[in-house]
């Protein structure tokens, strides 16, 4: 703040001046001398005596006078002193790197938005960060309409969402795609025989609609195909979906990671559809204002290992799954 005034008052008055004749004044009020304070700055005696000759015109104060031991300041030159001191340091501090960020010693929250579709990610990225940074917590809010401007807000800094879920105002690092399988109850009638596209259509479905506007990829694939499903019953998250499911009838397109992540707490099975379902490409999502932080750097190698352990996983369970139990 103290620079900032300085700076304010510098330009208005002192026309001509610019901070480096503020840090020649800061150099000859320590040394008192000409030559030295031109060697500790690196310039010729003549370039410190003009720029000692245009302060004393910009400030009408004689500044330094001769004395019996050198240059001696004027009462001026002492007022400014301290305050010129303090307002240099706080430049120093405001534009010096940033500290190397240490996170087994850092104490801060991590927030980071995802759909409820990669909790099961959660328990991964709560090891590693008790491993790497025990002081770290985390904060998981929804994935909203509004990303884009919460993201350049800053809050939170990081997110996962479908790619493209923004626009070109954040960066995206892609991580893999995700993968989609119809979820039932156990005991579901359409899953007592191989699931047709007949027995999956026969039955009513449960839809995410999380209040954007992005169109349904497995929508405008079944549309591409001349089919048509019953959506029964729109919900904001892919947990609520799956509970409805659970007690009930309705099937559900749901992401493989999650549906194998609660499959046992809410007596589900989970099986390949019918025909082949688009994966959905996810990304991790940020700002560039935040491209250069250490922390926010970090975090991000965090999130995406997290991420895309849990898409492997995926992955290798669904070759090691038997073909008949998946076509069944």
């Amino acid at each position: 703040m103290i620079f900032i005034l300085v700076m304010v008052v510098l330009d208005r008055m002192f026309d001509g001046l610019d901070p480096s004749h503020l840090h020649a004044l800061h150099v000859l009020l320590e040394e008192r001398h000409v030559t030295r304070a031109a060697q500790r700055m690196g310039l010729t005696q003549s370039s410190m005596s003009h720029r000692l000759r245009r302060l004393r015109e910009a400030l009408s104060d004689p500044l330094l006078v001769r004395g019996d031991e050198g240059l001696v300041p004027t009462p001026r030159a002492e007022a400014i002193a301290g305050p010129l001191a303090a307002a240099l340091r706080a430049l120093h501090a405001a534009v010096a790197p940033p500290s190397c960020f240490d996170p087994a010693t850092s104490r801060h929250t991590l927030a980071l938005a995802m759909p409820d579709l990669l909790i099961p990610l959660v328990p991964g990225l709560l090891a590693d960060l008790a491993a790497d940074a025990p002081g770290v917590d985390l904060r998981i809010s929804s994935v909203t309409p509004d990303l884009g401007r919460a993201l350049a807000a800053g809050d939170p800094p990081l997110a996962l969402a479908p790619a493209g879920f923004v626009d070109d105002s954040a960066i995206a690092r892609p991580l893999g795609d995700l993968r989609f399988g119809v979820a039932a109850r156990r005991g579901h009638p359409a899953l007592d025989r191989p699931l047709t596209v007949a027995r999956w259509l026969a039955h009513a479905h449960v839809v995410v609609r999380i209040g954007n506007e992005r169109p349904n990829v497995i929508s405008d694939e079944l549309a591409g195909r001349g089919l048509v499903r019953r959506v029964s019953v729109e919900v904001p998250s892919f947990l609520a979906g799956l509970i409805i499911v659970a007690s009930s009838d309705l099937l559900m397109n749901a992401p493989m990671p999650l549906v194998h992540a609660v499959a046992g707490v809410l007596g589900l099975v989970v099986r390949e559809a019918p025909i082949a379902l688009p994966p959905v490409p996810f990304a991790l999502l940020w700002h560039e204002r935040f491209q250069a932080d250490p922390a926010h750097r970090w975090a991000r190698e965090r999130v995406a290992a997290a991420m895309r352990r849990r898409l492997a996983l995926d992955d290798a369970a669904g070759r090691a799954a038997p073909r008949s139990r998946r076509a069944r």
